[in-house]
């Protein structure tokens, strides 16, 4: 056995996954680098944008002390709750929509109405109905994600071929277990691009709605930082959302490789 080839390859695989991935945030690292050159040389005043250093600090300070973690809790627990309300709703209601004509005449002129609509014009319809809690900004959540699931799981169980279906009823299968092991399958990938595009829409809502409801959570700390004057705190939500958003679509990806095996 040659272990040294085998070290050597192992070595060889490392280096190119790192390389790889120094090559995909290059330009994130560069623009990061600029931003603090910018702001140590007095080209920008620090209430506009402080240095990415203070930034920095901040985070390391909320985190330590662990508000920062509290707050993302909040964040995550009101949209992860409104995106499950959503794909528990969504999906049955997108796929039914496209395999019963009942069903379709009843949802798709809601679907085609209500999906242009700026979800984030019902916040304060939501708060004089639910008040500025938890309950209004999950529903809200939950509404918003809707659409784009139960939109693409429609699409998708519309356009798995019929030659399946008939195969399937050719060899005995019932229509409750053509819509298990036929048509839930084939439209898998669609119906998990929807989940893809409410997620992040899950996240910008529920961050949008603490920053005008308040309660905690990340968009709560940026307001909160605006009305103290402190710039590198609101910066630093930012920062912390946009890395949780990047997390979650990364760990989603990987899901969705792993489910849908076959494509």
């Amino acid at each position: 056995m040659d272990i040294t080839g085998s070290s050597d390859t192992g070595g060889r695989t490392v280096v190119d996954s790192l390389i790889s991935a120094g090559k995909s945030i290059y330009s994130l690292v560069l623009l990061l680098i600029l931003w603090e050159l910018v702001t140590q040389l007095g080209l920008v005043y620090p209430y506009f944008l402080p240095a990415l250093s203070d930034v920095l600090s901040v985070l390391y300070d909320q985190l330590v002390s662990g508000n920062l973690l509290y707050q993302a809790y909040l964040t995550l627990r009101r949209a992860f709750a409104g995106l499950l309300i959503a794909i528990v709703v969504g999906v049955p209601v997108g796929v039914l929509s496209a395999r019963s004509r009942i069903t379709g005449w009843f949802f798709n002129p809601i679907i085609a109405v209500g999906y242009p609509v700026p979800i984030i014009a019902l916040i304060p319809v939501f708060v004089l109905w639910f008040g500025i809690g938890d309950v209004s900004k999950i529903l809200l959540v939950a509404l918003g994600s809707f659409w784009p699931i139960a939109v693409n799981a429609r699409d998708s169980t519309q356009t798995v071929k019929e030659n399946l279906l008939r195969s399937a009823r050719m060899m005995g299968t019932s229509e409750r277990g053509l819509l298990w092991k036929v048509v839930m399958p084939a439209s898998a990938p669609g119906i998990l691009t929807g989940i893809e595009i409410a997620l992040p829409i899950s996240l910008i809502i529920t961050f949008i709605f603490e920053m005008v409801a308040g309660g905690g959570g990340l968009g709560y700390l940026e307001i909160q930082g605006v009305r103290n004057f402190e710039a590198p705190q609101v910066y630093a939500a930012i920062f912390t959302i946009m890395v949780i958003g990047l997390l979650l679509n990364r760990a989603l990806r990987s899901i969705r490789q792993r489910l849908l095996v076959w494509t």
